[in-house]
């Protein structure tokens, strides 16, 4: 079940043509919706109802300049989402919700991470032992014996004796 209705939905459209201008809007708008807190408005907002937002996928030069513009505005390991956000728009004259953009990152990220631990070219080739480059390095590379494993010693289980 949604948590917004089509009425609640309405209601908060026609709230923010008349009280957009308002400093607190989304506070204004909870306090005649008491069902409903400023932040679950602010998030319904800027997710489905803003009537600016664009419906369509990220196209191919928008993907590039979002990867540009999170370089510019990551500050160590954090991203100010809502400057990309507001960059994007005065670029391409479409506002994206903030979801949307952090999905196509987070995916590229995954995506780039996983051609290189996929790559079999990328991983380092094991030594090989026999060579003779490797056979004065410490005794224990220089044999050829194979190294024992030492297994581990676990007592018996306690019988019970009989009476």
């Amino acid at each position: 079940m949604a948590l917004f209705s089509e009425e609640d939905n309405g209601l908060i459209k026609q709230y923010m043509k008349e009280f957009s201008h308002r400093r607190n809007v989304f506070a204004l708008i909870s306090s005649l919706m008491p069902k409903y807190t400023a932040r679950q408005i602010y998030v319904h907002w800027n997710k489905l109802l803003n009537p600016k937002l664009c419906n369509k996928p990220l196209g191919y030069h928008e993907k590039n300049y979002i990867s540009e513009l999170i370089q510019k505005h990551r500050t160590s390991k954090t991203i100010n989402w809502k400057n990309v956000i507001y960059d994007l728009e005065r670029q391409f004259g479409k506002l994206y919700s903030q979801n949307l953009v952090k999905n196509f990152w987070y995916s590229k990220c995954r995506r780039d991470n996983s051609r290189y631990t996929n790559d079999p070219t990328l991983h380092l080739s094991k030594p090989h032992f026999d060579d003779a480059k490797y056979q004065n390095c410490s005794p224990m590379l220089s044999t050829k014996e194979p190294m024992i494993s030492h297994e581990p010693k676990f007592n018996k289980p306690y019988k019970m004796k009989p009476l």
